[in-house]
């Protein structure tokens, strides 16, 4: 499907992607995750070729884009506002759309607009934070793309409107078999839709893997203790996810021997393993509670 090869990306002098390279596989939901800045847009918008990498090659189904651009037919973009669409009505997007995407599906988009009870007659700009997101995932999914970049579709929305979104999206990849690379700060979302993720630190892509089995390599151990021992176990830098008195919660990979051991010559009277989830274990991997 969708392949990066080596991609690496400078923006005002700071290196904001070097050496990515992934694979995207037709009817896989794929989660990019890092911090703010971390490289996430960026890496979206060199997909879709609207800024072009410095080096490196990105293929759809084996086919270079940069140099067959009619590929781009088969990718759409959502970013996480569209200025573009703001003066336009429904229908005249969809005007604009169906040049741009032959594949483009009116009757598909007429019944979502329908299902969903979006204005048809509201210019873009015009519309809540939730309906644009709709509106937005309603074209991109009629343009019927093989793949779909999804940037933050879920933030600024309430809860029932993420609901219908998410669940346009997985229906979607059941129905169609398209490919969808998504970013959000949501892990919750990430963590229900996806079935593979990676990490964007420090310019490169990392831990690039099934996202059960990253749940799987990671225990949280709580335990409860009769003294203090927040300094000893942040002295031998075990991610703590949570401090209440004499009770800690800590994530430490499962095979993690050593530091289960020293854990455990702190002789705590309560002891409980207990599955992780992805929210966990992006805090332990990037460093506590702040926003990522």
């Amino acid at each position: 499907m969708i392949e990066l090869r080596q991609l690496s990306k400078t923006i005002d002098g700071n290196q904001v992607l070097k050496d990515v390279s992934l694979t995207i596989e037709k009817g896989e939901i794929f989660g990019l995750l890092g911090r703010n800045g971390s490289g996430k847009t960026t890496m979206l918008r060199l997909i879709q070729q609207i800024i072009f990498a410095d080096s490196g090659t990105i293929l759809f189904d084996g086919v270079e884009i940069k140099k067959h651009p009619k590929v781009k037919q088969n990718i759409i973009y959502m970013p996480v506002q569209n200025p573009f669409y703001d003066k336009y009505t429904y229908k005249q997007l969809v005007d604009i759309l169906r040049r741009m995407y032959p594949k483009f599906d009116v009757t598909y988009a007429n019944e979502l607009m329908n299902r969903y009870e979006i204005p048809e007659a509201k210019k873009y700009r015009e519309l809540s934070t939730g309906l644009k997101k709709q509106l937005s995932l309603v074209l991109s999914f009629a343009a019927r793309p093989a793949l779909i970049l999804l940037d933050e579709p879920t933030d600024g929305i309430d809860a029932v409107t993420r609901h219908d979104v998410l669940q346009l999206m997985v229906d979607e990849v059941a129905e169609r078999d398209t490919s969808i690379l998504i970013t959000s700060h949501r892990l919750e979302d990430i963590e229900r839709m996806c079935n593979r993720i990676g990490f964007l630190e420090d310019n490169r892509l990392t831990n690039v893997m099934d996202l059960d089995e990253l749940k799987e390599e990671y225990i949280k151990i709580q335990m409860a203790f009769d003294t203090d021992v927040n300094l000893a176990i942040r002295e031998q830098n075990i991610p703590m996810l949570d401090q209440a008195g004499v009770f800690y919660t800590v994530l430490i990979p499962k095979s993690d021997e050593e530091n289960k051991s020293f854990l455990r010559e702190l002789k705590p009277k309560v002891w409980n393993e207990l599955p992780v989830n992805l929210e966990e274990v992006f805090i332990a991997k990037f460093g506590g509670k702040r926003r990522w």
